[in-house]
């Protein structure tokens, strides 16, 4: 699986293979969802490729009259002005927009759009490429090729990120890792699937609370919160992801992770529901003084029950309390930004240092916290986009070694949730 580092004047020589061969461990889990999402992503690029094909269902003298299409399967639609300028948009309630499978037959469309749907399918499985095939990771300009149609997908690429948790679930229990174990594919596979998560989630992070509320309210009994998957990969850069995917869910979640803080006798899913939480009430600022409290009341309460690392225990909850503390609006330590790589700004590769793909958010920072929670701010003013590096060339810097995946991968499996 591990691709020699490109030198940073050439492009990927995978690009252009047509195959689209997503991986025996992708085939078995999401392969459905994904060529779902390819398919609906498709439909948005048939209708940019010829906009004017939809003129004919306005009517005489409704000529400056927007088209609105409702996108089949997905509450979603796309607005095309009188100019042709596309706006895709989401839809919450009652959909408007003329149905688009109703006027493919109606307006007598349906063999133009299969011609277009044909070529654009094509496109839309390129423009995935970067962010499911094994060994490559995309770069900003492609994460965005693909982020500009998030009112279309973002529901598909969450089901998709949900998927690929399950399979991380069932390499681990796949994996026997020994000690002294040399490197297999089970490393490569677990860093590759844990990114591809990543990528959809990201997708989805501007998706808006009630559509998430359904995952939430399904999920609060059996230990799961929306971070979780990322937190556990142990890498900052993941951990940053995580702490996106529980933003995009808000409030909502509340309840999940304080049912962990309240039970859970295992560190790393107590660190998880510090990270979530922290996460949250730094982005709706009205919840922060009651995310305080709660961690506090936990902080007081967890000795009363056997922890199996009490001093990293102890640790994260300083850490987020700390955090909760700082004022509204304040950065991340310069110390904790130098140790990522990370400018205050996010110019350059934004949160793509190759020391973000590499550090365990649960280190100590320079400021005597954890690296993940100095880190918050920071990862909370960055754009989805901003966790990608600025150009093509930049991708081979964040390419890890063998020895590095299977570093990673240890590190995770090693304190997999036993509850």
């Amino acid at each position: 699986m591990q691709q020699r580092p490109l030198p940073p004047d050439r492009e990927n020589p995978e690009a252009g293979d047509k195959s689209h061969d997503f991986g025996p461990i992708i085939a078995a889990y999401g392969s459905d969802e994904l060529m779902r999402l390819a398919d609906t992503l498709a439909i948005g690029l048939a209708i940019e490729m010829e906009p004017t094909t939809w003129e004919s269902i306005r009517t005489a003298g409704e000529s400056a009259r927007p088209v609105v299409l409702k996108i089949p399967a997905v509450p979603a639609g796309i607005e095309i002005d009188p100019s042709g300028r596309l706006r895709p948009f989401r839809q919450h309630g009652v959909p408007v927009g003329e149905e688009i499978d109703k006027l493919m037959t109606s307006a007598g469309l349906q063999s133009r759009m299969h011609v277009l749907t044909a070529r654009s399918r094509d496109i839309a499985l390129d423009l995935l490429a970067p962010l499911v095939l094994p060994g490559r990771f995309p770069s900003r300009t492609e994460f965005r090729s693909v982020f500009r149609w998030a009112p279309l997908i973002e529901g598909l690429a969450y089901a998709l990120a949900t998927r690929y948790l399950a399979a991380l679930e069932d390499l681990h229990e796949c994996e026997n890792v020994e000690a002294n174990a040399t490197s297999s594919g089970g490393e490569c596979g677990y860093c590759a699937m844990t990114h591809t998560m990543a990528h959809f989630v990201l997708m989805s992070s501007d998706a808006p609370e009630y559509s998430l509320a359904k995952a939430a309210r399904s999920s609060t009994s059996n230990g799961w919160t929306p971070s979780l998957g990322f937190t556990r990969a142990r890498t900052v850069w993941s951990a940053a992801a995580g702490a996106k995917s529980a933003i995009a869910f808000g409030p909502t979640v509340f309840e999940c992770y304080l049912q962990v803080l309240a039970t859970a006798r295992h560190a790393f899913r107590i660190y998880d529901a510090l990270f979530g939480l922290t996460a949250i009430a730094l982005s709706h600022d009205h919840a922060r003084e009651e995310v305080l409290q709660a961690v506090t009341h936990h902080a007081q309460m967890v000795g009363d029950r056997s922890v199996d690392d009490i001093d990293c225990v102890t640790l994260a909850f300083r850490s987020a309390i700390e955090v909760l503390k700082w004022r509204a609006g304040e950065h991340s330590p310069v110390a904790a930004l130098d140790r990522l790589g990370w400018s205050r700004d996010h110019e350059g590769d934004g949160l793509a240092s190759p020391p973000a793909f590499r550090l365990d958010p649960t280190e100590t920072a320079p400021n005597g916290m954890m690296l993940g929670f100095s880190a918050l701010p920071a990862i909370l003013r960055a754009s989805p986009a901003q966790h990608y590096p600025r150009s093509k060339a930049r991708v081979y810097r964040l390419k890890l070694r063998e020895t590095e995946m299977l570093h990673i991968a240890r590190r995770a499996w090693l304190l997999h949730p036993t509850e």
